[in-house]
């Protein structure tokens, strides 16, 4: 059964970025608003590898606070924590929009603030 629309961005917007890849467009861009736009399938998968990399190198704790879905956008808005190996922590807010056209996922637009920074 495929997943919904709603499934593949909650587990993208939770850094469980590989079960999202089946599902990017070729042409996709993800702007991560104030930092960089990653433009196209490759890079995209490349980045949330990287992303990944980092998130297994500290003790991570993403937290959803909403998901708004329609027939072709989600928007999750949420919490993460990152703890490294000092016991530094990091607080991040957080809006992940995504749009998906033709069954795939085509544009990730992410809003992300540290709030809180030890």
């Amino acid at each position: 059964m495929q997943p919904t629309y709603k499934q593949i961005c909650e587990a993208f917007s939770n850094g469980n970025f590989k079960f999202s890849y089946h599902f990017l467009a070729e042409d996709i861009e993800w702007n991560i608003v104030g930092d960089k736009l990653v433009k196209g399938k490759a890079a995209v998968i490349k980045f949330c590898n990287n992303t990944a990399a980092y998130f297994a190198s500290v003790t991570t704790t993403f937290t959803i606070s909403n998901i708004i879905a329609d027939n072709s956008t989600v928007a999750i808005d949420g919490t993460a924590q990152f703890v490294n190996t000092e016991s530094k922590t990091t607080h991040l807010s957080s809006c992940d929009v995504y749009h998906f056209k033709d069954g795939l996922l085509k544009n990730i637009t992410s809003y992300c603030i540290v709030t809180d920074k030890n």
